[in-house]
């Protein structure tokens, strides 16, 4: 990475304090106020309407269609360059910090006369929907709001089905995020339901279908569309290594191990270039932020992890770049935090900036998987990386017991780069007997047991050569409330 921001320093020095200076500079009367809460929806379209009235043509609005409950889902667009970047904020509605941080981006690209803003106008064209899922932000609630009663009417050879994997009957209604197919013509059949967690899903909702058809749209306008950014919230881990909190977290599409023969029938799938885009938002919220950005990581992404259902990973198929921005903290526990709003936008200007001067393709993608520290466990070193900082924090009794949980890591990180599973299958089951042994005689802390375990958990899934189907199970489970 070092390298990367070296390149053409002085130029790229330049470039982000200009942009940092323009962008502290108030460009127009519709600013929000430093103190607020998440915006309503009326607020959101109150505030759009005034940006669109104050860019003079620039920023354009339409309704992309209707949520499965009849309310009108926006899009706005500005810019008129050749590479379309594609972005949705909400797709759950307990996260909201994406319509929040692209009426700022809308707001500056529409109503700055800077270089920098009109270049981004002429070398790229930015199309949003800021609030996608507009039934669920309102309560809010994670999916949308379709009863399965509603679903049998709207689709009546669906009757007798089993509901779809991913439909929620206490809430009534679906994850949007899995509702997505990488055959962007397909249509639900009976025979398919319910699915599973790593299938593709069904465009069962009105939602789902409206994004697929602006996609499918920006195709036909294009000839391709370059990039997609997805904005999201998640729990609220913490580093490996520091314990500090995570403040952002970027990945690339989750579509199984890299060895897989799964989508082999799709050849435009280039995660390569999704690493690119996903390095480039990472940089972005350190150079524009005006603070150290230190907790910048990589979101979740075991080499199992497959959920071909998200927008994304359809996109992805497609042979688009995708990016997914994971935030900390859910809606309406979490409140409106402007540093987290900064934050997304920062890494959006990274993504944005990076295409409008052409210097994406100049990233190399690796550096995202080198450079960009994990929060998670891949690997028995994320493992010792963890339990430095447990020993640290004194989540053991005394040091050799301590010592005892890391001369068992050290042996496992032996026999992982011999990859002998065998080993590592009996090895890691003894782990777990002596991290239960510990637990039980009060010699570990209540948080180191839960991670470590949980880490045994997985290892021994991948080790044990499980069907992927179980481990996307077990992740899930994993997860949690993290899960995108």
């Amino acid at each position: 990475m070092v390298a990367i921001i070296k390149n053409d320093i002085w130029k790229r020095f330049i470039f982000f304090v200009t942009v940092l200076l323009i962008m502290l500079i108030p460009v127009s009367g519709v600013s929000a106020e430093s103190e607020r809460d998440w915006m309503t929806n009326e607020e959101f379209l109150e505030r759009l309407s005034e940006i669109v009235d104050a860019s003079d043509g620039k920023v354009e609005t339409d309704v992309a269609g209707y949520s499965t409950q009849g309310n009108e889902v926006i899009s706005a667009r500005i810019g008129t360059g050749g590479q379309v970047l594609l972005i949705t904020g909400s797709i759950h509605g307990n996260e909201k910090s994406g319509g929040e941080a692209l009426i700022e981006i809308l707001e500056y690209l529409g109503t700055s006369d800077s270089s920098f803003a009109q270049s981004v106008r002429d070398e790229v064209t930015i199309v949003a929907i800021p609030r996608y899922n507009v039934d669920g932000l309102e309560i809010p609630q994670r999916q949308n709001i379709f009863p399965w009663e509603e679903v049998i009417s709207t689709y009546p050879h669906l009757e007798g089905a089993t509901p779809a994997w991913y439909y929620n009957e206490r809430n009534g209604g679906f994850d949007l995020n899995r509702d997505f197919n990488a055959d962007l013509n397909y249509e639900v059949v009976a025979e398919d339901l319910p699915g599973h967690t790593n299938d593709f899903g069904f465009f069962i909702t009105n939602e789902s279908q409206l994004l697929r058809n602006l996609y499918l749209e920006l195709q036909d306008e294009f000839g391709h569309v370059e990039a997609y950014a997805d904005i999201h919230h998640m729990g609220t881990p913490v580093m490996n290594k520091t314990g500090e909190d995570v403040t952002i977290a970027i990945d690339y599409p989750p579509l199984g191990p890299d060895d897989s023969t799964k989508y082999d029938d799709y050849p435009l799938l280039d995660q390569d270039r999704s690493k690119r885009y996903a390095l480039a938002a990472a940089l972005g919220v350190k150079e524009f932020s005006e603070k150290e950005e230190p907790g910048v990581a990589q979101y979740i992404h075991f080499q199992e992890r497959d959920f071909p259902g998200q927008a994304r990973s359809a996109f992805a198929l497609n042979g688009t770049a995708t990016v997914l921005f994971e935030m900390p903290g859910q809606q309406p526990q979490f409140g409106y935090d402007q540093d987290l709003v900064d934050r997304v936008e920062n890494g959006l200007w990274g993504i944005i900036s990076h295409m409008a001067d052409g210097s994406i393709d100049n990233l190399n993608g690796d550096d995202f998987l080198t450079e960009i520290p994990r929060y998670w466990t891949n690997n028995i070193t994320d493992m010792r990386d963890v339990m430095v900082r447990f020993t640290e924090e004194e989540q053991f009794k005394n040091d050799s017991d301590a010592r005892l949980v890391d001369n068992h890591l050290a042996t496992l990180e032996i026999y992982e780069n011999q990859e002998n599973s065998e080993k590592m299958v009996k090895h890691l089951n003894g782990f777990k007997v002596l991290l239960e042994n510990q637990r039980e005689n009060k010699l570990i802390g209540q948080e180191a047991y839960n991670r470590l375990n949980s880490d045994i958990n997985l290892l021994l899934e991948r080790w044990e050569n499980k069907p992927y189907t179980n481990a996307n199970i077990l992740l899930e489970g994993w997860e949690n409330n993290l899960i995108d």
